[in-house]
């Protein structure tokens, strides 16, 4: 059964198709149940499934690094190429009352093709993020199957060769109003860099009242 080969975004637990734990799973369970009724193979829903939500969604970390260089391998030597410097972000003391603040991370592109970013994820309701280039902001996404509004599903952005962008991330304390402490949130970039097509940058922070 392909189910339990993935790992929910929200508590890491193998997806349970009788039992889902949430929103984010029971997506990522239609997902697959939508390529079975296509009459996809095991690989190939393995392998669509990967891209969609990440690697990391898969639990069995050998079968990460086989994706991976499967990829690698098969990659055109044209193929865009997703490159990043800074990847965490330290925010230091977060106050509930002074409410929203933004952070800021530089993607470029370092291949020979344009990079198109088809779409955005967060792994928390408050925390959103979008794509800057040339000046212009795209839409926000944040985390998928958890009650926020969706983003445009058709949204993409194409960054050409050589040129950057930058992800700006939106963290919202009030969301979590009695939270205090330590924080991670993790934002992942989706693109059609043939082998790191999931891109991920983090956020620490200290939420206090």
């Amino acid at each position: 059964e392909i189910y339990p080969m993935f790992t929910c975004p929200c508590c890491g637990q193998p997806l349970d198709k009788e039992k889902p734990c949430c929103g984010a799973a029971v997506q990522m369970i239609d997902f697959i149940d939508q390529k079975v009724s296509i009459g996809a193979s095991k690989d190939e829903i393995i392998l669509a499934t990967a891209r969609e939500f990440g690697l990391e969604r898969l639990a069995d970390e050998t079968q990460r690094a086989g994706i991976r260089d499967k990829l690698l391998a098969n990659a055109p030597k044209d193929a865009p190429r997703i490159s990043v410097v800074q990847t965490k972000i330290d925010l230091g003391d977060v106050s509930l009352k002074k409410g929203t603040i933004t952070s800021e991370f530089t993607l470029k592109n370092e291949g020979k093709s344009d990079l198109v970013i088809d779409k955005l994820s967060s792994s928390c309701g408050c925390t959103s993020a979008s794509l800057v280039y040339q000046g212009a902001e795209g839409p926000k996404f944040s985390m998928p199957g958890h009650g926020q509004e969706e983003s445009d599903p058709n949204w993409q952005a194409a960054i050409a060769p050589g040129d950057q962008a930058k992800v700006k991330v939106y963290y919202d304390p009030t969301v979590h109003p009695d939270l205090t402490g330590p924080i991670t949130r993790t934002i992942s970039v989706h693109s059609n860099d043939p082998v790191d097509f999931e891109t991920k940058f983090t956020i620490i922070l200290n939420q206090t009242k």
